[in-house]
């Protein structure tokens, strides 16, 4: 009992916090569902067509209350786990308004507009779709074809994002037309949008969320407002203006409310006297006569309720996989046709229209900090405005409804065309472009069809122009052979495919050079076995290969602390494939799961497909200080590396006899290099190794004034990086024990994105000749092992650019600018140099 009045005293204490941070998500949320219900619900039911009674004309405060009543039990459903998404908000499909509005007037037209039956059998057909779109969804969970949807390339969902972009900055432009105002169609746009008399709502439209994106995105003006416009108050506070400018304007100038609506600055809302004040909204019930119901006319509409549960079960699976990606955050799709599923059969036993998760809502109501809490609180102000709706929405100007749906559609636009031009190529940015507009002309299901084809045109002649024969250099070859070379239980398949997988690794499996001493006493028992997976990827890896590799990689049945990809006789990763390695790390972190590369090559076209892609790869030797994926060039390379770290991992550190270490490594490098401890006396800078100076024996007070001298004892596990060349001789590395390979510095990138080809296109190609020039003179014969003995410098290395990789466990001791004391420096010049 104690407890639970403990956790009550600290909820109550923190709620004033809470709510004071679920502000900006519950407004933005809350403006949402009201904007899209004036733009949305008030033409729910078909326009007049000009015979007979007007029986639709006095249905818009109950078109308005079905779509509010949709939303709140999509809101319900989503909020009360239907969906993973936190920050998930759900409304009616607006895809679906003019399938909906042709069910209407396909009935109408079969029973005629003056028919007693028609607004009941309409009805009737409008929950019937809630039922179907709502049965469809559950089948589809019960089936779990969810994972279907994975196959889905990311660029055609990108496409669709973008289309819906589109769409809405189409449907904010038309809001404010006035009543008399002709429809806005391609031949009618220009005269329609600038008429003399349509130009200042247009402004007035148009100007608030164009400056709103250009804020939140210019740097110039973040520095400027020191971060103001990343607040999570930004966006609502700004939006939340524009109705209160426009109001004081209207006042000040004294403009009548019917002028007002006549010149489109407001919505016209029929209200009649019976449907006024606070509740009255339940009537759209009092239109369900079932008894009055012509089940027969609902064959004559059979083809728009096709169409309707067909565009709504499909536009699931594109919001879903794009919202997860959008947001970095995983999800399942069979639990979210789950939950739609429920969602819109609540919406069928209520008599109201079908409903989906909203993609755009959802996207700005999680960035402004939104989660469950913040969503129920939207639903609860979502069902006040559904009993105060006939009382408020006729004061919304129609300038906020159209700034908020043209502010989402500009973001939508930009963050499909623009942002995806940074990332993707050329081949793969067409298809982004391609599906963007098919989806906006033919529709979202047909522009899908059409970009899914795209892809695999694409993926066709990228299949075509990569299975080229391709010469490769006979060490090369060497090295992703040399794993294969002893028998064991699990060899590298031989058979071709995208995805290969082998369980374990055995002792046999590998080629161990010496882990050499360390600081800390390793027990070699417990580096005996490591729990290590591999994955081998082949060829070409797509959006295919996505799903079976997310498996593998996630696979919850056989946990391993390793995880080595293996992409040695990979030569092209798609975007979405490349950035999927983010999201399995991101997802293996809580798992204490490490995803390891091998056979990825610095300045490959591999390594600039995950550079392209935003994935950090990390060649050197500051790979612990960075967030990034771990890369070896061979497999024994990254498995030796994991058993290392394993062994680190488990073995209990002991004290190590530091100073007994540091004197025999002391007493290594004298021997290697001629070092005298008379050099920090300054009595001598002889780099020979004399008789006299071999047979000194250095003692341990000598050792002492070594180290404190600034020289620094380092140990590389295979696999780092020791030195890479920076033109700068302020670095000094003395190689005491282990091996060490020199590799070439490649920093082209084969394969840039769109935006990155434009802007480097000059400098690369003065870049290359002059490379092709200077190559053709230089000298390139250089040593490319390194061992015990050597020093390694800018120098030393031929001023070429280079890096050295420990190839075993190496240690070597460092003399760096500023730290080692002048003399010694020096010293280490010198000896470079010889």
């Amino acid at each position: 009992m104690d407890a639970v009045k403990i956790h009550s005293a600290r909820i109550v204490k923190n709620a004033p916090g809470r709510l004071y941070r679920a502000l900006p998500a519950v407004v933005l949320g809350t403006m949402f569902n009201v904007l899209d219900a004036v733009s949305t619900g008030l033409l729910l039911f078909p326009a007049e067509d000009g015979s007979g009674p007007t029986q639709f004309r006095d249905l818009q405060i109950q078109g308005l209350s079905m779509y509010i009543m949709s939303t709140i039990l999509s809101q319900v459903a989503m909020t009360l786990g239907g969906s993973r998404f936190p920050g998930a908000l759900g409304a009616m499909l607006i895809e679906i308004l003019p399938f909906l509005r042709g069910v209407g007037s396909d009935i109408r037209n079969a029973l005629g507009a003056d028919n007693p039956a028609l607004v009941p059998t309409v009805m009737a057909a409008y929950a019937l779709t809630s039922f179907l779109t709502g049965f469809v969804f559950v089948m589809l969970g019960l089936l779990r074809l969810g994972g279907v949807v994975a196959y889905f390339p990311q660029t055609v969902l990108t496409g669709a994002i973008g289309a819906i972009g589109l769409s809405l900055f189409i449907l904010g432009l038309g809001l404010p037309l006035p009543e008399a105002s002709p429809p806005l169609t391609l031949s009618s746009a220009g005269s329609v949008l600038f008429g003399k008399s349509h130009l200042p709502i247009l402004a007035a439209s148009f100007l608030p969320p164009f400056i709103l994106s250009v804020t939140k995105r210019s740097k110039h003006v973040d520095r400027w407002t020191r971060g103001a416009v990343h607040n999570a108050y930004y966006v609502p506070a700004y939006l939340v203006a524009i109705p209160l400018i426009f109001w004081i304007v209207a006042a000040a100038k004294k403009v009548p409310q019917e002028v007002l609506i006549t010149n489109g600055w407001l919505f016209r809302v029929q209200t009649p006297a019976d449907q006024r004040g606070i509740g009255t909204q339940w009537i759209y019930w009092r239109e369900f006569n079932f008894s009055r119901v012509e089940w027969w006319a609902l064959r004559h509409a059979i083809t728009n309720i096709v169409l309707l549960v067909v565009i709504g079960v499909l536009n699931l699976p594109i919001y879903v996989p794009a919202l997860g990606f959008t947001l970095d955050v995983p999800y399942n799709m069979n639990h979210e046709f789950l939950g739609q599923g429920v969602a819109n059969l609540l919406a069928g036993v209520a008599g109201t229209v079908p409903n989906i998760l909203q993609y755009s809502y959802s996207v700005f109501i999680t960035r402004a900090h939104g989660g469950r809490i913040e969503c129920a609180i939207v639903t609860i102000l979502t069902f006040v405005l559904f009993l105060t709706a006939s009382l408020l929405l006729p004061y919304v100007p129609t300038v906020l409804a159209s700034a908020l749906v043209l502010f989402l559609g500009i973001e939508l636009m930009l963050e499909a065309v623009w942002e995806s031009a940074q990332s993707l190529i050329l081949l793969e940015w067409c298809i982004v472009i391609g599906t963007l507009l098919s989806c906006t002309f033919l529709g979202f299901a047909e522009g899908f069809g059409v970009g899914i084809g795209a892809a695999a045109v694409v993926y066709l002649v990228f299949g075509v122009v990569d299975s080229r024969a391709r010469a490769v250099r006979w060490e090369e070859w060497n090295e992703t052979q040399k794993f294969q070379r002893h028998g064991d239980d699990s060899p590298v398949p031989k058979l071709i495919s995208p995805l290969n997988h082998t369980p374990s690794i055995s002792d046999s499996d590998i080629e161990t050079p010496s882990l050499g001493q360390t600081q800390a006493s390793i027990n070699g028992a417990q580096v005996d076995r490591v729990n290590v997976r591999v994955i081998v990827l082949t060829g070409y890896v797509f959006f295919a290969s996505i799903p079976s590799l997310e498996a593998q990689l996630l696979d919850k049945k056989r946990h391993t602390p390793f995880i080595i990809a293996d992409l040695a006789t990979v030569y092209r990763l798609e975007t979405s494939a490349a950035q999927c390695f983010d999201r399995a790390v991101r997802d293996l972190t809580p798992r204490n799961t490490t995803i390891v590369f091998c056979g990825v090559r610095k300045g490959s076209g591999v390594h600039a497909d995950f550079e392209r892609a935003g994935v950090n790869i990390l060649f050197g030797a500051d790979q612990s200080n960075e967030s990034g994926i771990i890369t070896f060039q061979t497999r024994a390379e990254a498995v030796e590396w994991c058993r290392f770290q394993q062994a680190e991992k488990n073995t209990i550190p002991e004290e190590p006899n530091t100073e007994l270490d540091l004197s025999r490594n002391y007493e290594q490098f004298c021997q290697l290099f001629g070092f005298s401890a008379t050099v920090l006396d300054g009595e001598t800078t002889t780099i020979e190794r004399d008789a006299s100076t071999l047979k000194e024996i250095p003692t341990e007070l000598d050792a002492d004034k070594f180290w404190r001298a600034g020289a620094k004892l380092v140990h590389y596990p295979p696999g780092h990086t020791i030195f890479t060349t920076d033109g700068c001789d302020d670095r000094f590395v003395f190689m005491i024990e282990g091996q060490a390979k020199v590799m070439s510095q490649t920093e082209t990138l084969h394969r840039p994105a769109l935006y990155s080809l434009m802007l480097k296109l000059p400098k690369e190609t003065f870049i290359y000749i002059r490379s092709e020039i200077v190559g053709y003179w230089r000298n390139s014969k250089m040593r490319r092992r390194l061992g015990a003995g050597d020093a390694i410098s800018n120098k030393g290395l031929g001023g070429q650019e280079v890096y050295v990789v420990a190839h075993s466990r190496s240690s070597v001791i460092e003399l760096q600018r500023g730290r080692a004391a002048q003399v010694l420096f020096e010293w280490a010049r010198t000896r470079a140099r010889s």
